[in-house]
């Protein structure tokens, strides 16, 4: 089944490609993380069957810290077959490769520890706050440098909450994606890539599968590192500008 997956993700990519890497380098109002949107990656019945299959959220983790509600489940080998070879085919070096066409960004590596990927769910008030994603892999010898985020929860509208966010760098000023069911978004990620989700608003469960690409190389050409450090102050995530209180604290804990 993930050769079937392979051939169908490259298909899609592939069909669209100039009109994909033109929308990952179009410059924005709001200066934010280069990104690209791309809709039906699947055909509709098999993207069905991914939900059919999906863990539900009571065997899931939650993660409630400073900045973030969610439910998360990153043992990929313990989900279905079919969500396994979905996962194994974003990974493949031929979609690397296509990805790799469509942004531009140049030597990007699958996830071989095969433990940064997984799938999450988010329920009716969870929500990730503005962040920045871990610079590195787990053992810091690679740099992260693109997320890709596949949606499946049939009719997701915009109303719904959950939906993608992306901020400038001052997390003044965003851009917001709708999570729409057979979804995938594709943002580049470095130290200016501040992304979040905002608050589910629905009785209903927000899905997503999530994966990751790494490099050798400094997305800046320089290096640098960060990484998540307390969850009672996380450098890594910021408050939404109406979270005054909070935004106050986050300087009080920097000093």
């Amino acid at each position: 089944m993930k050769e079937t997956f392979v051939d169908l993700i490259i298909q899609r990519l592939t069909r669209d490609q100039a009109n994909l890497s033109a929308q990952f380098h179009q410059k924005h109002a709001v200066a934010v993380a280069r990104h690209v949107v791309v809709d039906d990656l699947l055909p509709a019945d098999l993207a069905h069957q991914l939900v059919s299959v999906f863990p539900p959220a009571k065997k899931m983790r939650l993660l409630h810290s400073y900045g973030e509600i969610k439910m998360k489940y990153c043992a990929v080998k313990n989900t279905d077959a079919l969500l396994q070879a979905l996962h194994q085919a974003i990974q493949d070096p031929r979609v690397v490769a296509c990805i790799e066409r469509i942004t531009g960004i140049l030597h990007q590596l699958p996830d071989m520890s095969k433990q940064a990927g997984g799938v999450s769910t988010l329920l009716k008030g969870h929500y990730l706050n503005p962040h920045l994603d871990n610079s590195h892999n787990l053992n810091k010898s690679q740099y992260r440098v693109m997320n890709l985020l596949y949606y499946i929860s049939p009719d997701w509208k915009l109303e719904n909450g959950g939906n993608y966010e992306l901020w400038n760098e001052r997390v003044t000023e965003r851009i917001v994606i709708p999570c729409l069911f057979n979804r995938l978004v594709i943002m580049e990620t470095n130290g200016r890539s501040w992304h979040a989700v905002n608050p589910v608003l629905v009785d209903k469960p927000r899905r997503c599968v999530f994966n990751y690409y790494f490099s050798e190389h400094s997305p800046t050409g320089e290096p640098y590192f960060f990484g998540a450090s307390s969850i009672f102050f996380n450098p890594l995530f910021k408050a939404r500008p109406e979270q005054k209180i909070r935004r106050a604290l986050a300087r009080v804990f920097k000093r």
